[in-house]
């Protein structure tokens, strides 16, 4: 490991990763900037391991669309499951853990309360365009999915009666509310679909991708035991 840090450190070694755009608090663009909890995480990681990231900022979709062609190194935040694991590289720690919630119409009641996974088998199921939500859902047959393309929309159906309920992640939907009050009025959260990991998914095939991992674990680890990562956390609480 010191052998390859002095090769960064002479080769000036740069790698380029894919931002989310558009998921506020974790990564959204601002000014044409990377802007999130999660941004923050990822450029301290890489400064801690003496590499120079250039983020790219793309709605999600793309983003993985151009870590599978090999165009850019890796991409987050990136939910890891059994269905994803072949097809990325990962890192050993998650960035952050977060939870999936259900979300319903304000004010209806539930059969079955608080909802599961169980309950949304046959049901409307609003979610975002390739977006993961773990394969408890992802591979469940019976459930029926209404893609939209960003949360906000999906909640937007939700509240216009277009789905029966949204599956959002629950700090974005607490964003959604803060931003959009008279939204926030037609959703509630009904239930917990799962709490996940999330992680910067790396391209299999990328030239020295072994290394660039190998790197990021140091970094993400020294963020963490010198408390930066903290530090992060209370900004962004």
């Amino acid at each position: 490991m010191v052998l390859l840090l002095g090769v960064v450190c002479h080769a000036g070694e740069r790698v380029r990763i894919g931002a989310e755009d558009d998921w506020r608090p974790y990564s959204y663009l601002v000014a044409g900037q990377p802007t999130g909890f999660a941004v923050d995480v990822v450029r301290a990681a890489w400064a801690a391991a003496g590499v120079e990231v250039e983020l790219v900022s793309l709605p999600y979709a793309r983003c993985m669309k151009e870590v599978d062609r090999g165009a850019l190194a890796g991409c987050f935040d990136t939910l890891r499951d059994s269905m994803l694991e072949p097809r990325y590289r990962w890192h050993q720690q998650p960035l952050f853990r977060a939870s999936i919630g259900i979300y319903g119409p304000a004010g209806a009641v539930a059969t079955r309360f608080p909802l599961t996974v169980e309950s949304l088998r046959s049901k409307r199921v609003g979610t975002t365009h390739g977006y993961d939500y773990g394969e408890v859902f992802d591979g469940d047959p019976g459930m029926l999915r209404d893609v939209a393309p960003s949360d906000i929309s999906s909640l937007r159906k939700l509240v216009a009666g277009r789905v029966d309920y949204a599956l959002v992640y629950d700090r974005v939907a607490s964003e959604i509310a803060r931003a959009n009050p008279d939204l926030a009025k037609g959703y509630a959260r009904v239930g917990l679909l799962a709490d996940q990991s999330l992680y910067l998914s790396f391209a299999r095939d990328f030239p020295g991708i072994e290394r660039m991992i190998a790197l990021f674990d140091q970094g993400l680890s020294k963020v963490r035991k010198s408390g930066e990562y903290a530090r992060i956390e209370a900004r962004w609480r």
